[in-house]
């Protein structure tokens, strides 16, 4: 079973990430930690009860709760609409999960691009500068037509700015 624990963040920067894994590693089996301005995405597989790590993660990290995403199939429901509101949530982990089975049946070439965009963040969350720009400026040459509620130019300009300056930024969805 896989879980991804979003706890609330009182304070941390992907600086803090690996001592963090570390930590958290130490009490729990945890896969990776990603750090974002709000909050923190402890993604764990364990068969031991969730409650009890995720105690533990909490009493380690010192932020509570918030929500528990269950990751087993690596699938989430609800499309462009829901990549849209994960990707301004910084919840980019699940944002690109979103598109996954429409591009798997669309090979959609836009589609691919804000998977990527949001793999990008996922690094930025992870605090892999090198990584981040990479991807960004290759998703980046992926969006080019508008998809569903997505302007697919204004995207680009805001992405664009973004990698200048290695910054957040929201996808309006009209």
């Amino acid at each position: 079973m896989r879980k991804l624990l979003i706890v609330e963040n009182p304070g941390y920067t992907p600086a803090h990430r690996e001592e963090l894994i570390k930590k958290v590693r130490a009490v729990a089996p945890v896969i990776t930690v990603r750090i974002a301005t709000r909050h923190l995405e402890v993604d764990v597989k364990t068969e031991e009860d969730v409650d009890a790590v995720i105690n533990k993660v909490e009493k380690i990290l010192g932020g509570r709760l918030l929500d528990v995403v269950d990751i087993t199939f690596e699938r989430v429901e609800g499309g462009v609409r829901r990549f849209v509101e994960l990707f301004n949530a910084e919840r980019f982990w699940e944002a690109h999960n979103a598109l996954e089975d429409i591009w798997r049946e669309t090979r959609n070439p836009t589609l691919q691009g804000l998977i990527m965009l949001a793999a990008a963040y996922v690094k930025l969350q992870e605090g892999s500068l090198d990584k981040f720009e990479k991807l960004l400026q290759e998703a980046l040459g992926l969006i080019q037509e508008d998809v569903e509620c997505i302007k697919a130019q204004e995207v680009k300009r805001k992405a664009e700015a973004a990698l200048l300056n290695r910054s957040l930024f929201k996808i309006t969805c009209s």
